[in-house]
């Protein structure tokens, strides 16, 4: 896995895996997989998204089960109330965390220990009509900032935008059940990936840390952490 610069005192790391894979590593990974991942698999229409969803949930197992020592198909994987893995006690005993992403044949997984973390990972489509869910879903700074960009620009900054805030909404496991609109993120070019308002908790600035992960060309990924002790 990938060390997180600047984050050695969680033991912060990522991983970027393809989900299309030769059978036999198919066949072993979704050995891995229990009746509930099975059935909810089964209920994706799309073959490949399926497959994916499948293989993407083995690799979870396989490489939160190295870090653990637990055969993979022995972990228990269970979600919050907003959807967000976790490994419960005593399977992470040391404080092991992490968190998943997919997107466009790619699983982006993040491990850390003691802190929350979360991740996200987009494919850039170049024909994305980013407009109206920058309008939706964007802060007013983020959308001042956003549209004040030459409009080669801008797409760009959309993609750092929206990574950044699902990085940090994953990480606090609240998803989008907090209103996406009451916290800023940096998103202009150059400048550093950072938490810079919160309307509901200003101290939420300093408990979290946000950063862009090196991902391969036409892809976008951010990770959120929320400081150690905090």
């Amino acid at each position: 896995m990938t060390p997180v610069a600047g984050l050695e005192a969680v033991r912060a790391h990522y991983r970027l895996e393809p989900l299309q894979r030769p059978d036999f590593e198919k066949t072993r990974l979704i050995g891995h997989l229990n009746d509930a991942e099975l059935r909810r698999g089964a209920r994706l229409l799309d073959s490949r998204k399926r497959e994916e969803f499948l293989v993407g949930r083995g690799l979870v197992r396989e490489i939160l089960g190295g870090l653990t020592g637990e055969e993979p198909g022995r972990l228990q994987v269970v979600e919050g109330e907003f959807g967000k893995p976790y490994l419960p006690a005593p399977q992470r005993e040391d404080g092991l965390r992490f968190n998943v992403s997919h997107a466009g044949g790619f699983l982006l997984i993040a491990v850390c220990y003691g802190a929350e973390i979360g991740v996200d990972l987009e494919e850039v489509r170049q024909d994305l009509a980013f407009r109206p869910m920058a309008e939706r879903y964007f802060s007013v700074r983020e959308r001042k900032e956003l549209f004040g960009l030459e409009s080669g620009q801008q797409l760009e900054a959309f993609y750092r935008c929206w990574t950044r805030k699902e990085a940090y909404m994953k990480g606090t496991g609240s998803g989008f059940s907090q209103p996406s609109t009451g916290f800023d993120v940096s998103l202009r070019p150059g400048e550093p990936a950072a938490l810079l308002w919160h309307q509901s908790d200003p101290a939420e600035i300093e408990r979290w840390r946000i950063m862009d992960l090196a991902v391969p060309a036409g892809y976008c990924g951010a990770l959120a952490m929320q400081r150690q002790g905090e």
